[in-house]
C-alpha cells in the first residue's frame, strides 16, 4: 500500500520518531459532574483532582500528589475508576464541560488523536522544551504525544515490555535466562516437563490478546515490517503475520501457556498468586505490572526480574516495545493553571525519583537514578543491546484496527485453526480504516 499521512497530527514523521528509537547509553468511580470545590492539604496547598482507570496504582499517585503540595503548593489527589471503558465514556462526555477533571492520564499515539483534535487537551510544548534541550528525556517519547508539532501531555509512565520471571524458580531448577529462541524454547520444554506452566497468557480484558501478537511477529518479521503494517503500507494477510501466528499456534500446542481465561489485570488479578506459587515461570508483559507485583509482595531482585524476549529469527536486530501513558491537562478545567504547575512539576528529577521509586518503573528523566535492581538491570540489558524501541500495538495504529482486531487475535487464541479467517478480517477492516483516512 502506499504512504498516507493521517489528517492530522500523528504523521508518518511522528510515528517514525516514536515507534523507532534507538536506545544506548545508561537508563535513561465518581461521576465527574459531582466535583467538589478545592480542598487543602495545608494552608496553601490546592488539591487537584487526577482521573485514572488503575484503582490499584492509587495510593502511590496520591503520596507523589502530597509531595507536590509540599514542593509547589498544588497537589493532587486520585480520582480512579474501577474499568476502562466507564473511565474513557466518563472523561471524554465531561471533558467539553466545566466539569472537564483537571488532571487526567489517557493513551498515546493514535489514541490521542480525537482528544487533540477536538481541541480538549491543553498545550505542553513549553514545559518540555527544556528538557528536550538538556536531553533529559528521549525525545522519542514526546513524539507518542506530539500532533503539528505540539507535545499535549506528560509521562504519566513509560514502560517497556519485558518477560518477568520468578527468581526463586529459575535458581531451584537452575535455569538461565535465554537469550536465543532455541534457549528459550528450551527453558519452556524443560518447564513442561516439571508440569509448570511456562508463560501465562490471557484474552480476560479483550487487550492482551496482542501481547503474543506484537512479540512474535516483530521477532519474526521484523521492525520495518511492523511499522508498515502499522501505517497501513502491509497487509495482515501477509505470509509474514501468517507465520508469526503458526509459531504462536506451536507454542499454544506444545502447551506453554495458561489458561487465556485467568485475569492479569491491575485490579482483579489471579495471575500473580499463580506466579508466586511457581505454578506459572513467566509473565510477558509491560513494567507497569512491577507495581502489581510488589503490591503482592514479591521483591525486585529476588521475587521476580525481568528479560526482553529473545528473536525467533536470529538475523533480527535487538527490539522491544514500550508504552506510555500520558497525563494531560483539561484546556477548559476550572483550575488549568494550578494542573499547568503541577504537569511541569511531574517532569522534574523529583517528582520522577518518588514516583518511579514507589511503582518500580523505570524512569523517563535520564537524570533520575533507581533503587529498584529490576528497573536498572532492563534499562542495562537496553544499553547493552542497543535495543529499538517500537510503540506497542494498542497506539501504534488506528483504534478502529486495534478494536476489531484484538477479538480476532482472542478468538485464534480459542480458535488455533482459525488464523487465515482471523487475518483477513483485520485486513479488512484495516483496509476500510486507511481508506477512510484518505
Amino acid at each position: 500500500m502506499s504512504d498516507r499521512k493521517t489528517p492530522l497530527r500523528m504523521n508518518r514523521r511522528n510515528f517514525l520518531k516514536t515507534s523507532g528509537i534507538a536506545l544506548a547509553g545508561a537508563a535513561a468511580g465518581s461521576a465527574l459532574t459531582m466535583r467538589s470545590p478545592a480542598t487543602r492539604v495545608r494552608a496553601q496547598s490546592t488539591v487537584l483532582d487526577l482521573y485514572h482507570d488503575k484503582a490499584s496504582w492509587a495510593p502511590n499517585a496520591d503520596a507523589v500528589g502530597e509531595l507536590a503540595g509540599q514542593s509547589i503548593d498544588v497537589g493532587f489527589k486520585s480520582v480512579p475508576f474501577p474499568d476502562t471503558t466507564t473511565y474513557q465514556s466518563t472523561v471524554r462526555a465531561s471533558l467539553g464541560s466545566d466539569a472537564a477533571p483537571d488532571l487526567f492520564t489517557w493513551w498515546s499515539g493514535f489514541r490521542m488523536e480525537d482528544l487533540v483534535q477536538a481541541g480538549t487537551v491543553a498545550d505542553l510544548t513549553a514545559i518540555w522544551e527544556p528538557y528536550l534541550a538538556s536531553g533529559d528525556y528521549n525525545p522519542g517519547i514526546a513524539a507518542a504525544y506530539t500532533f503539528d508539532d505540539k507535545i499535549y501531555a506528560v509521562p504519566f509512565n513509560v514502560s517497556f515490555w519485558v518477560v518477568y520471571y520468578n527468581v526463586a524458580l529459575f535458581e531451584e531448577n537452575g535455569f538461565t535466562i535465554p537469550t536465543t529462541w532455541d534457549e528459550f524454547t528450551a527453558l519452556c520444554d524443560s518447564l513442561v516437563a516439571k508440569d509448570i506452566t511456562p508463560m501465562a497468557q490471557t484474552i480476560d480484558g479483550r487487550w492482551p490478546s496482542f501481547i503474543l501478537f506484537e512479540e512474535l511477529l516483530v521477532r519474526t518479521a521484523g521492525p520495518d515490517f511492523w511499522n508498515g503494517l502499522m501505517m497501513g503500507e502491509q497487509a495482515y494477510n501477509d505470509q509474514k503475520v501468517l507465520d508469526a501466528l503458526m509459531v504462536w499456534k506451536d507454542l499454544m500446542g506444545k502447551g506453554y501457556f495458561t489458561d487465556p481465561g485467568i485475569t492479569m489485570g491491575t485490579s482483579d488479578n489471579a495471575m500473580i498468586p499463580l506466579f508466586q506459587q511457581g505454578k506459572v515461570a513467566m509473565i510477558p508483559i509491560g513494567e507497569w505490572y512491577s507495581a502489581s507485583m510488589v503490591e503482592s509482595g514479591l521483591e525486585p531482585g529476588t521475587g521476580y526480574d525481568a528479560f526482553i524476549m529473545p528473536n525467533v529469527n536470529p538475523d533480527l536486530g535487538n527490539v522491544l516495545f514500550f508504552e506510555t501513558g500520558p497525563m494531560l491537562v483539561s484546556e477548559r478545567g476550572a483550575r488549568k493553571d494550578e494542573a499547568l504547575k503541577v504537569a511541569e512539576w511531574w517532569m522534574t528529577a523529583e517528582a520522577q525519583a518518588e514516583w518511579c521509586k514507589l511503582m518500580g518503573f523505570s524512569s523517563p528523566n535520564a537524570s533520575v537514578t533507581l533503587e529498584n535492581p529490576v528497573s536498572n538491570h532492563i534499562a542495562q540489558q537496553i544499553a547493552d543491546g542497543g535495543y529499538l524501541a517500537l510503540q506497542r500495538y494498542w497506539e501504534a495504529t488506528p483504534p478502529a484496527i486495534v478494536e476489531l482486531a484484538v477479538d480476532e487475535l482472542a478468538r485464534f487464541v480459542l480458535e488455533p485453526d482459525s488464523a487465515e479467517d482471523v487475518l483477513d478480517a483485520i485486513q479488512t477492516t484495516a483496509e476500510q480504516v486507511w481508506s477512510d483516512r484518505g
